[in-house]
């Protein structure tokens, strides 16, 4: 390290040394006495510093100089900001490896606390009956939560001089005299009244209502079925692949399963149903297309959710958001293997 010169300006000093740099000049100053002396790191770039220092002290306020000062500031400013970001990535990456829930998978423990917490709040524990999947859970009709959480927004309607909540009607498939053109004038028709629907529960600004029937479940095997799926599931897609995608991914699959769920239907149906199968499709597709990423399923565990989603179907088990199931299954498998499906489009190659 050599010295260069000595300048009286701790200004000229700091505008030269910058202006060194953007030459590919290491240099640096130091105050003492009240001057400042500026120094030279490498011997090699001994002489072209010195042809600078020429330039520079014939004119030391042009522009140039300025500017230098600027454009070095700038680059350590955003040296700062982007090892300042790396530090926070890797503390973030050290307290996930740590073990803490809250630092590896809070999305997936603060979703079951919230569907145990609507279980307990909107449950009437004087009244609870039997039902299929056991004890009725969400049994509370005068429970302004659960009438907050359904994925319609009510209407008043009024009977004989009496307003009232109700829902506007969703058509179904009659049962008899079945053919293509009854099928298309009933799907025209609930594809307008699920419009209708959606459109009045936007216009009320209960913008979450599509996605907030997940935290409803009906029975108390119903909650504990789809919370052990969610918790297997939810762990291991929430640690690999972060926090804020698996909260993006299971707002899809809530908004689309339960939007096809009233769609076939109507508003009476709750669960985290759709959202598991559609985590299962998920993690399914990314072990068939990213086996890199570590997630994945055995085979015979997709079988038993094959078979499970169809004995659904069958109506053995009661009422079930079959459309939910299916619609969350089919997204879950979409989302999971997209990339290969966007290389695989032709206007991509």
């Amino acid at each position: 390290m050599r010295e260069l010169t000595t300048l009286s300006s701790e200004t000229h000093a700091r505008r030269l040394s910058a202006f060194l740099a953007t030459k590919a000049i290491e240099a640096g100053f130091d105050e003492e006495n009240g001057e400042w002396i500026l120094w030279v790191h490498n011997d090699d770039d001994r002489s072209k510093a010195e042809q600078i220092l020429s330039e520079f002290q014939s004119d030391p306020d042009h522009d140039r100089y300025e500017a230098a000062e600027r454009k070095v500031k700038h680059v350590f400013r955003e040296a700062e900001r982007l090892q300042k970001q790396a530090n926070r990535k890797q503390d973030r990456l050290k307290k996930r490896w740590g073990g803490s829930w809250w630092h590896c998978y809070p999305a997936t423990y603060i979703m079951i606390g919230l569907c145990v917490l609507v279980s307990l709040v909107c449950t009437d524990w004087k009244d609870v009956k039997m039902g299929a999947l056991g004890p009725q859970l969400c049994n509370d009709p005068n429970s302004k939560l659960l009438l907050k959480l359904g994925v319609q927004t009510p209407v008043v309607f009024e009977q004989n001089g009496v307003k009232f909540l109700g829902y506007p009607r969703i058509p179904d498939f009659p049962e008899e005299n079945l053919d293509f053109n009854v099928i298309k004038n009933v799907l025209v028709e609930k594809t307008k009244a699920t419009s209708g629907a959606l459109a009045i529960t936007m216009k009320s600004g209960q913008i979450w209502r599509p996605i907030t029937p997940i935290f409803i479940h009906l029975g108390l095997l119903h909650i504990l079925f789809n919370m052990m799926w969610l918790r297997g599931m939810g762990l291991g897609i929430e640690f690999v692949r972060g926090t804020p995608r698996f909260i993006v991914l299971c707002l899809i699959l809530a908004a689309t399963s339960n939007i096809a769920q009233l769609f076939w239907s109507g508003p009476y149906f709750g669960g985290m149903s759709g959202v598991v199968f559609g985590l299962i499709g998920y993690v399914w597709m990314k072990g068939k297309t990213q086996p890199k990423l570590g997630i994945g399923l055995p085979q015979q565990t997709v079988v038993y959710c094959f078979l499970w989603l169809v004995l659904c179907m069958t109506g053995a088990l009661g009422p079930v958001a079959n459309a939910a199931h299916l619609v969350g299954f089919v997204v879950g498998i979409l989302i999971g293997a997209r990339q290969t499906i966007w290389k695989k489009l032709p206007f991509t190659g």
